[in-house]
This record gives C-alpha cells, structure tokens and sequence, in this order.
C-alpha cells in the first residue's frame, strides 16, 4: 500500500488529539478530570465494539488479554487520568508544549526496549526539548501550575509506552481490534474510579446543566479516542518506532492554534522561549524512518502449509526464484 496512506494517518491523528486538549480543557472545568475521562473512555469503547460487531470477522484473538491490559491501563486510564488532571490547573497552551515532549520519550523509550538506534542529532534534539520544558515548567512556580505540569508530563510517559506496546501488537492484530480491546480495558478500568469519585462527592454526578460539557467529553471520545487512535494504530505498525514518535510533534502545533483561537489564550515571551526550545529541538530529529517496521507474523494457514512441506535441500537451482 502507499506509504502516504499512512502519513496521512499519522496527521490525522495529531491534529484530534491536538485539537482534543482545547476540547478537553473545556470538559474538565465543567464535570471534572475523572467524569470526564469516563465519558471519553465509555463513548469511545461504545464506538469501537460496535464497529468491531459490524465487521463480522471471526477470527481467533491471538494477542493474549494481559497485553490488552497493559495497554489499556497505560493508555488511557494513565495517559488521558494524568492529562485530564493536569489540565484542571495548567493553561491550554502550555499543556500543548508540554506535549512537545512525547516524541523525545518515544524516542528514548525506542532505544532502551526496542533497540532503535539514536544518531547525535537524535541525542542533541532531545537535550534541547528538555531544556525547553524546564523552561516552561518553572516559569511560573506555583505549587498548583507546578501540580498540573507535572501531570501533564506523567502523561506524556504513559502515552510514550502506549506507542511500543502497539508497535509490538499490531504484527499480531488489525488496528480495530488492538484499539477496541485498549479502549474496552481502559473504560473498565474507569468504573470503579467512578464508583468512588461520585459516592464521596470528590466530583459531583453530572446534570443537563453541563450537558454542553458532556456533549465535548463525548467528542473527545468519538472523535479524538476512537477515530485517531484507530488512524495512528493502523499506522504505526507500518513504520518505526521513531517516525511514528516524531509525527507527535504535530500535536503541540495544533494545541496551541486551537487554544488561541477557541479559548482565547495568549502566548507570553516565556511560553515563545520555551517553545523554540521544544520545538527547535525536535527539528534536529532525523526525519525519515529508523530502522525497519515490525515484520507480520504468518497465518496461522501459512504455519500449517510450512509445517506440511517436507525439508528441501539445496539444489543446483536454488539461488533463482519461481514465480
């Protein structure tokens, strides 16, 4: 298939999730980080089972459930927990920059557990990007601002590990079902959260007053959840672990457009800084892809039809290829 296909995947998702943190932002300030991240995870699972009912393909699942787990808690019970969290405190725009983040983690996450090989402009963009969000974090060091960056970047971990786990899955499942079952877990795994937020008041049951503000968590889920991760999960098993870590670096650009133009929010000379620090840094990234994509695993009919043929042995035609 066109490589471009996939790239347009990757863009695509970005810009969702880049336009998710305004959205977002709205939605935890009106039902809380946890509500919110319930109705996203609920509306998301409930879009995605469905579509994986109306597909009708039988076909044994081959991932075992734990792997499934691992990933639906890292993302997004962590990931969209720790950013709902963080975004109760932190401005838009800085949560955006933040974010900027993701590719260097990727990055340095793909070196330690999947052997990715790093170059020194690789190394020197990461140094920079970090210098850039020390910048940013402590400009403005106040114990709540302090709290929300610090949520923001468990995210960005939580979303870092998320990429490897479906880098390493999706030789073995199709995008629909690796984010059906993420999403499934992950909203599971928000239930009983739920169970105690609502019963100790910590976050109040929501009603049609913030219905416009259940209507966006809902987007977020259908649209931000559901729709990108399923684009970015069908592509990142088609390109490396690097690549598929610098196509993130999108989702700062589209945060911060998106929080000037829909919440208002202004960029101070402190955020300019920081944010040519991040960004300068993650330009010095090697553009194309490192290393080679996950090879898919065989049928389980092309298992049986190897295990069938009798061994060969090397003949004086054994260098030439057979159509």
């Amino acid at each position: 298939m066109n490589r471009g296909w996939y790239y347009a995947a990757l863009v695509l998702a970005t810009l969702a999730w880049g336009v998710e943190i305004v959205v977002g932002k709205y939605a935890v300030t009106g039902i809380g980080a946890f509500t919110t991240l319930f109705v996203e995870c609920g509306t998301a699972a409930a879009f995605l089972w469905v579509l994986m009912l109306l597909r009708r393909r039988r076909t044994p699942r081959r991932v075992p459930l734990r792997h499934y787990t691992f990933l639906g808690w890292l993302e997004p019970f962590v990931t969209y927990g720790a950013l709902n969290v963080g975004l109760l405190t932190a401005a838009a725009t800085d949560a955006a920059l933040l974010l900027a983040l993701l590719p260097v983690i990727v990055l340095v996450l793909g070196v330690l557990f999947a052997h990715e090989r790093v170059g020194i402009r690789g190394i020197t963009g990461a140094l920079i990007s970090t210098a850039g969000a020390v910048v940013l974090t402590t400009a403005d060091l106040t114990v709540v601002g302090g709290f929300g960056d610090l949520f923001i970047l468990l995210a960005n971990f939580g979303a870092a590990g998320a990429v490897l786990v479906v880098n390493r899955l999706s030789s073995k499942a199709d995008a629909l079902e690796i984010t059906a079952y993420q999403f499934g877990i992950g909203f599971l795994m928000t239930i009983p959260v739920m169970v105690v937020v609502w019963l100790t008041g910590f976050e109040p049951v929501p009603g049609l007053s913030q219905l416009p503000q259940l209507l966006a968590a809902a987007a977020v889920g259908v649209g931000a959840f559901a729709i990108a991760y399923l684009a970015y999960n069908y592509a990142v098993g088609k390109v490396s672990v690097g690549l598929a870590g610098v196509a993130l670096n999108l989702i700062p650009l589209f945060g911060v457009v998106s929080a000037v133009l829909f919440l208002g929010e202004t960029v101070g000379p402190t955020q300019w800084i920081a944010g040519a620090l991040l960004l300068g840094g993650l330009a010095l990234f090697p553009i194309g892809d490192q290393g080679q994509p996950p090879v898919p695993a065989p049928s389980t009919q092309e298992a049986e039809r190897a295990s069938r043929e009798p061994d060969r042995q090397p003949g004086p035609h054994a260098g030439s290829s057979h159509q």
